[in-house]
Parts: C-alpha cells; sequence; structure tokens
C-alpha cells in the first residue's frame, strides 16, 4: 500500500512538473516574440533618433488614428510595441498565469494596438486600476489581468486628458492617471456584464466595453466646450519593410507551431470545426502547436487581404493584423473568419463612399473578423450579412467615443453581434417549429 502511494504521489509531481515546464516552454516563446521587435526597433536607426521618436510617442494624445511609425519613427514604434508586450508578459508570469487563448489575445492586442495608440505612459494606470480592483474585492489580481491589457484600450483617454487639453501638466498628468487607475478598476465588473448583451458572438467584449466608457467620457469633455475630434496622421513610407517583417512572423510562428507539434498539423481541423463562440480556447482544445500554426494561418490571410486591397501598409494595419492574429488563438480561423473579409471588402467596392484600400475600410475588414463567431454558428450567409452591417456602422460609430477607444471597431461588432443574435435565434426557432409540425403531419 505504502508503495503505491508513493508511486501515485511520483505520478502527481511527475504531471505538476510537466505542466510547469510547458508554461516556462510557452513563457520562453513569448518573450522571443518581444525581442524580435525591440531588436527590430533597435537596429533600425541611431539611438538618438530613437528616443526623439519615444518621446514623441509618450507625449502624443494618442487618440485615432494616430499611427506611432507616423508621429515617432519606424524603430520607435517597434520599440514601444516591444517593451510594452514584454512588461505584459513579465506581468502575467509574475501572477503565475499558464499561457491559454484569452491570454493570448490580449498579449496580441497590446503589441498590436502599441502601433497606433498604446504606449508606456498611458497604459500602466489601466493595470494599475485593475490591481487596485482585484484587493477591494479581496481576490487574486490573476482573475482580472486579462481584462486589465485588453482594458489599455482607453489609453488614448490618459494621454489626451495629460496633452490633449492645453492645461499645465502639473494638473493634467495626475488628472491623467487618476482618470486611467479609475477606468481600471470599473472595468471588470462592467466587462462581465456586458458579455450577455452580445452572447458571446463578438470576441471584442472588453471593446465594446471600453467603446461605452470612452463615449462617456467624450460626452463629459463635449460638454465642458473641449472639442475631440479623431486623427488620421499614417505613414506611406514603409510598406515593404512591414510587409518583410509580417512574412517573416508569421512564416516563423508556422515553422515553430509545426515543431512544437512534433511535425504534425494535428488539431487544426479540430480548431476549424468550433464556431469560435466565447468561449473558445483553441489551446486547451488543440494545443499550443496547432494554435501557433493557426494563428500564422490567420496572419498570411489577413496579410494578403491587404494585398488584394492594394492598401499600404501601416501602423494601424499592422496592430489590427497583429490583434487579430492574438484571436485566432481565442476564437478565429479561416473558415470563421473568411466570410467577414470578403464581405467587408464586396461592401467597399459597391458603396460610393469608401475605397477599399482606405486604412480605415481595411481596418474594419480585419477588425471585422471579431464577428467571426456568427459565421461559424449560423452560417456563412449570416457572415456575409454581419460584414455587411459592421460596416455600415463602424465609420458612423467613431464619433461617439472621439477616438479615445482604440478599440473602435470592437465596440461596432458588438452593436451588430447584439442586434443579430437573437433575430436569428428567433428565425432558427420558427424554423425548428415548422419542421416539427411538417414531421408530425408526415
Amino acid at each position: 500500500m505504502a508503495k503505491n502511494n508513493s508511486q501515485r504521489l511520483l505520478l502527481h509531481t511527475d504531471k505538476k512538473q510537466l505542466e510547469i515546464m510547458d508554461t516556462n516552454k510557452n513563457y520562453f516563446l513569448l518573450i522571443g516574440y518581444c525581442f524580435i521587435l525591440i531588436i527590430i526597433g533597435l537596429l533600425s536607426e541611431p539611438i538618438s533618433t530613437l528616443l526623439a521618436g519615444m518621446v514623441r510617442i509618450l507625449t502624443s494624445p494618442s487618440n485615432l488614428l494616430t499611427d506611432y511609425i507616423e508621429l515617432g519613427t519606424f524603430g520607435s514604434a517597434f520599440l514601444n510595441s516591444g517593451l510594452l508586450t514584454l512588461i505584459s508578459v513579465l506581468l502575467a508570469k509574475k501572477e503565475k498565469i499558464p499561457i491559454n487563448g484569452p491570454m493570448i489575445a490580449a498579449l496580441f492586442t497590446v503589441s498590436g494596438c502599441s502601433f497606433f495608440g498604446k504606449n508606456l505612459y498611458n497604459s500602466i494606470p489601466i493595470i494599475i486600476g485593475g490591481l487596485c480592483y482585484a484587493r477591494i474585492v479581496k481576490k487574486p489580481f490573476s482573475q482580472f489581468i486579462v481584462v486589465s491589457l485588453f482594458g489599455s484600450a482607453l489609453s488614448p483617454i490618459i494621454s489626451y486628458l495629460t496633452f490633449g487639453l492645453s492645461l499645465p501638466l502639473v494638473l493634467s498628468f495626475p488628472l491623467g492617471c487618476f482618470v486611467g487607475i479609475f477606468i481600471g478598476m470599473i472595468l471588470p465588473p462592467l466587462a462581465s456584464h456586458v458579455l450577455t448583451f452580445h452572447q458571446g458572438f463578438s470576441l471584442y467584449n472588453v471593446g465594446f466595453t471600453s467603446g461605452l466608457i470612452a463615449m462617456m467620457f467624450t460626452g463629459i469633455l463635449r460638454m465642458f466646450g473641449w472639442k475631440i475630434e479623431g486623427k488620421n496622421l499614417v505613414s506611406v513610407d514603409y510598406h515593404s519593410k512591414l510587409l518583410i517583417f509580417l512574412l517573416f512572423l508569421f512564416l516563423l510562428l508556422f515553422f515553430v507551431g509545426f515543431l512544437v507539434n512534433h511535425f504534425s498539423l494535428k488539431g487544426l481541423k479540430e480548431i476549424s470545426k468550433t464556431s469560435g463562440k466565447l468561449i473558445t480556447d483553441f489551446i486547451s482544445i488543440a494545443g499550443v502547436g496547432a494554435t501557433m500554426m493557426n494563428m500564422a494561418l490567420m496572419g498570411l490571410l489577413l496579410v494578403g487581404y491587404t494585398q488584394i486591397s492594394h492598401s499600404t501598409l501601416n501602423g494601424p494595419i499592422v496592430g489590427a493584423i497583429l490583434s487579430a492574429v492574438g484571436f485566432s488563438a481565442f476564437g478565429n480561423h479561416l473558415l470563421n473568419s473568411l466570410p467577414l473579409l470578403v464581405s467587408v471588402f464586396l461592401t467597399a467596392q459597391l458603396s460610393s463612399v469608401f475605397e477599399v484600400d482606405q486604412t480605415t475600410v481595411v481596418l474594419a475588414g480585419i477588425f471585422g473578423t471579431g464577428l467571426a463567431p456568427i459565421a461559424g454558428y449560423y452560417g456563412i450567409t449570416f457572415g456575409l450579412l454581419a460584414g455587411f452591417l459592421h460596416m455600415s456602422l463602424v465609420t458612423n460609430v467613431s464619433y461617439l467615443h472621439g477616438g479615445l477607444n482604440l478599440y473602435n471597431n470592437g465596440f461596432s461588432t458588438g452593436f451588430v453581434a447584439a442586434v443579430m443574435v437573437p433575430l436569428l435565434d428567433n428565425i432558427l426557432q420558427i424554423r425548428k417549429v415548422k419542421q416539427h409540425a411538417r414531421k408530425r403531419k408526415g
């Protein structure tokens, strides 16, 4: 009996040791990604140019669309993204959080949006707010860290209050930090409640929550006479460099995933069978290797979409691709995302207002894949309809938050899902009743 107990203990210890090793391996891969971004930044230009670009990034109001490549420099945008992502990864590691789909989505969204709105100054207060909320409710911060990382979508509010209102820095700096901490405290309870609004059919749940908060802050500021208008600062000179970076990254991601998956494509089929509705964690379904390959394939699809659209790659488009690739661990795959891309592309082609190669239209296509669960659950036809509705709405909701919510498309997808899902459920229910009635008659 004693021998059996010792064997059980040994087996349990070995299993726990393997889990720790797997977690460390996953963190090693994420840290490696961060260093790729940092090294690209450091090697792109002289240190003096790099630092000057970083200063411009840190002191910008940063509301949409502010391309950090154009505002700062090519290298400073990559350095900003790499450093901010690395801090986020190390914070998650400190909290001993296992790497799963939601965490991958959050980290890649931080990385992506750090090319056009998030920086080392305006993101930290929101994370501190999440930590304060955890202390207030007496729960571990590990339960809220994903929401806090996603919540840095509202970081332009902090930068705008600090640098965009022409207030003395002695007043604007504490005001921006205080508001950022407050936002970080109210995000977790709001995000969990808002999930019921779209029933998990918009992958960007925190993006919709952030849009509601930004809408209220924008309304308050406008009420006191402060004008908040969106920007349109985008780069046009780095298309080739950014294309090479993205292709290198996704080919490397696929190769490493194939290696981790023991030189097998096993798991991709299981991923493609899911609807993608929240919460769908591909790592728990198919493993890390298959998830990485799915992320790589989605990245290559999105790069292909930008080339078919003849758009010029810039900070916001690269950021959008990286964000969507992150959600390819948490809901997006080729089969449920392609209908949204096709729909947005065709809608822009038919429209007399939009051009297919416009940055805002390309962003609508890439971020429109946040509605992929509708295509995955209800079918391709309704996925095409969702893309059409998203394209019609996304360019109008930006006025509501004045560009202070980086997840403008997430705000739009929440509304589209909230309108479509109840109607589709009702249609399906009526069909079931009619089918049942026909069977009874038969």
